[in-house]
């Protein structure tokens, strides 16, 4: 069964606070112990636009709301001392929330915006049913930083650095970033470079009959998703999904299924009850009959 919040738990299994490394600014953190896949929050967005749209839904907003929307950071007005603007604000806070209607809409979130950044996040988020629903992505302590990711994580060090700097007005100080010696950061970038090039020719040698090397390749990604603490339930589902994809090239139907499966049992962990997705998981492994 997919993680749920607990009905026991009255209060939230976080809280927010001042962060002195992002320069005062507000971080959550959990206030019990969280068991990787529980669901942290789920929030529907403030609003939703796209570029098009957007001075005009928030001149459509309550008071109410509108005051909660310029309540969140527009960093390029703090630092120039200048009024917030709609498009500030969703340039610092905005996520994806596509719909058919609106493939390119984004939206704004009044606490998930609240979660800062880190190169090895231990929160997972999703644009699901109108909410966007964020995970553990590992056993988290008590009084520990809850942190997703802006930027592409499989990026050097030094490109993730540039990138939040650019979009977010920030240096990036997490762990993943600033470990003694230095020599850890470039095994690190190493690692991540050829996760990504690893990544990116599975489809290729499963496409091409390689499907034993195509699996290998998953098993190694696997491995080194770990080793740099990646592993979120979400990451290893979509490698195990590629796996059962080589297995299904070849016919495979018995590897196809153990891939299917072990995608399934991740994908629980970071998908709301009855998702498309999990359905779709479903769907397939019904299918396969074996």
């Amino acid at each position: 069964m997919a993680a749920q919040l607990d009905a026991k738990d009255a209060k939230p299994p976080y809280a927010f606070k001042r962060v002195d490394a992002y320069d005062g600014g507000i971080g959550a953190f959990a206030t019990r112990d969280l068991k990787r896949g529980e669901v942290i929050l789920h929030e529907p967005p403030l609003v939703t636009a796209t570029m098009a749209t957007l001075e005009q839904r928030v001149a459509a907003l309550d008071e109410k709301t509108r005051k909660r929307l310029f309540s969140l950071c527009d960093w390029r007005a703090e630092r120039a001392k200048t009024q917030k603007t709609a498009l500030g604000v969703f340039q610092a806070n905005g996520y994806p929330c596509p719909t058919a209607r609106e493939p390119d809409a984004a939206g704004v979130f009044l606490k998930f915006s609240r979660f800062n950044h880190s190169c090895k996040p231990n929160a997972h988020h999703a644009w699901r049913k109108g909410e966007r629903w964020i995970f553990a992505t590992h056993d988290v302590k008590e009084g520990s930083e809850l942190t997703t990711h802006y930027v592409d994580l499989f990026m050097t060090s030094e490109d993730r650095k540039k990138a939040l700097k650019e979009r977010f007005g920030f240096d990036c100080v997490c762990r993943g970033c600033e470990p003694t010696p230095k020599l850890r950061v470039a095994f690190s970038d190493a690692r991540r470079a050829h996760m990504r090039q690893l990544d990116e020719q599975i489809y290729d040698k499963a496409s091409r009959g390689k499907h034993e090397a195509a699996i290998r390749d998953v098993t190694e990604r696997l491995i080194m998703l770990e080793e740099e603490e990646l592993d979120s339930p979400a990451a290893v589902a979509r490698a195990c999904d590629d796996a059962a994809q080589a297995a299904a090239h070849a016919n495979d139907k018995k590897t196809e299924k153990e891939w299917l499966e072990r995608a399934r049992a991740e994908s629980k962990l970071c998908e709301p009850p009855e998702s498309s997705e999990l359905e779709e998981l479903e769907r397939r492994l019904a299918k396969l009959g074996v």
